[in-house]
């Protein structure tokens, strides 16, 4: 299913833009140096790019909605 790879890929990507970013503002608060532009995209970029997964994910699971009973019973 598309929509379960989107969220597992989604929110892998969140968590490990998230942690590399954390992980450069802690090392650059250490340094006392700025982050430059190009840290800030890469930590910024993969946590975008996962949210836009996310949603999608959820778009998937909205327009995907069962049409026909699965129990007989109910037909």
């Amino acid at each position: 299913n598309p929509g379960s790879i989107q969220l597992v890929t989604g929110l892998l990507m969140i968590l490990s833009g998230a942690w590399f970013g954390i992980e450069q503002w802690h090392r650059g608060s250490i340094a006392g140096s700025p982050a430059t532009s190009g840290t800030v995209m890469l930590a910024s970029l993969p946590v975008l790019l996962g949210f836009q997964l996310l949603l999608s994910a959820l778009n998937y699971d909205i327009q995907n909605v069962p049409t026909k009973p699965i129990h007989p019973q109910f037909e």
